[in-house]
Order: C-alpha cells, then sequence, then structure tokens
C-alpha cells in the first residue's frame, strides 16, 4: 500500500510536466502539417504514413550505440514525458559516443586525415538527421506507438514467460515457465518481453503499410 501511494504521488507531481509534454508533442505535429503544406503545398500526414517503412530504418539506425534497440523502453511508453526522454536518450547516445572518437587521447596513432574529413561530414549529418527525426518524426510517432506498442507494454508488465525451441531442428516445442526457471541451453525466451520497441515497429509498419495502401 505506501509503494501505491508513493507511485501515486509521483504521477500527481509530474502531471502538469506531462499534460505539457503532450501539448508540445500536438502543437509540433500541428506545425509540421502547416508548413508541410505552406512550404511543399504537401500532406504531412500522408508523407509520414507514406515514409513509414524509412521511417522504422532510421529509428534502428540511432540505436547503433544501445547494442540493442530494445534496451529502450521508454520508446513504447504511454505517458509522453518518458517517451520524450528516451527519445532524446536514443539520439544523444550515438552524437556523443561519436564526437568522443575525434577526441585526440582516444586516437593514439592520430587522425588518418581520409577517415578524420569523412567522418566530421558524416557526424553533421547525423547531428542534422537526428534533428529531423526529432522534429518530424517524434511528434506523430508518439500516437502512432500508443496504439502499436500496446501489445509491448503488456508483454513487459506480464509475468507469463514462455521457453521455445527446435527439437531435432524441425518441431516447434513451447513450454510455459515459471518466474525463475531458467531458459535450456537450445531454447530461446519467446515471450517477447526482451523485444518490446521490435514489436511496436513491426505493428506500426504494419499499420503505416495498410494505411499507405489505402491512401493511395
Amino acid at each position: 500500500m505506501p509503494a501505491t501511494r508513493s507511485a501515486l504521488n509521483i504521477e500527481e507531481r509530474y502531471w502538469p510536466t506531462t499534460l505539457l509534454v503532450l501539448a508540445a508533442l500536438l502543437g509540433l505535429a500541428g506545425l509540421n502539417a502547416w508548413l508541410f503544406a505552406w512550404l511543399w503545398d504537401a500532406d504531412y500526414l500522408r508523407w509520414y504514413v507514406q515514409a513509414g517503412p524509412l521511417i522504422a530504418l532510421a529509428t534502428a539506425a540511432f540505436g547503433a550505440a544501445w547494442g540493442r534497440l530494445d534496451r529502450q523502453t521508454g520508446l513504447v511508453s504511454a505517458q509522453p514525458l518518458e517517451y520524450l526522454g528516451a527519445c532524446l536518450q536514443l539520439i544523444g547516445l550515438p552524437i556523443y559516443v561519436l564526437g568522443s572518437h575525434f577526441r585526440s587521447e582516444h586516437q593514439p596513432g592520430g587522425h588518418p586525415l581520409g577517415d578524420l574529413l569523412c567522418s566530421m561530414v558524416l557526424a553533421v549529418a547525423l547531428v542534422l538527421a537526428a534533428l529531423a527525426w526529432l522534429l518530424l518524426i517524434v511528434p506523430l510517432q508518439y500516437f502512432v506507438f500508443l496504439v502499436c506498442a500496446a501489445p509491448s507494454r503488456l508483454a513487459l508488465r506480464s509475468s507469463a514467460r514462455f521457453q521455445a525451441r527446435l527439437h531435432r531442428g524441425w518441431k516447434l516445442e513451447l513450454v510455459s515457465l515459471r518466474e525463475a526457471e531458467p531458459i535450456a541451453v537450445d531454447g530461446w525466451d519467446a515471450s517477447m518481453a526482451d523485444k518490446p520497441v521490435t514489436l511496436a515497429n513491426a505493428f506500426a509498419a504494419a499499420l503505416l503499410f495498410v494505411l499507405g495502401w489505402l491512401w493511395l
């Protein structure tokens, strides 16, 4: 009971900021729609839907420094503040790490001129792409993930665990596991709780594909 009360206090403390972030996401999406119509006579929502596969690719590209993009579970959060924080971390980490590689103390043998020049150009391109992703993709992606990441949020909250393995290389076996029961050496965790962003991206890609097909 005390833990529940503490959690409620935290939510009550931050709800004005949450509403402010939600309003900012809505406002930025509206501004993008106006700019697309004014500058290019284009529909921002239609552009987003048709660019669905590229959007998923860009999101995965920014996850290079994370090892696994699914570590950043805040991307599938329904809380706007947590979602925005995760997006900022997602692009901030690779930019910081790439910038660190330019420092002379991390390059004992010096910087080959060709690699240095190419890396500088690509680093600037990465920063510009990150800003474009943050301004153009992140606002609408929140509302897409609000729907498409629902299964991911269910899986993250669930205590259900399943082990899958291929018996004799072809027969699929699925076993329900207790919470602390280890996975067999020749099996894998099929619960999908460790792939929340991948799962959300898959549902989002399917949704955008269908919407794009209907919109043609």
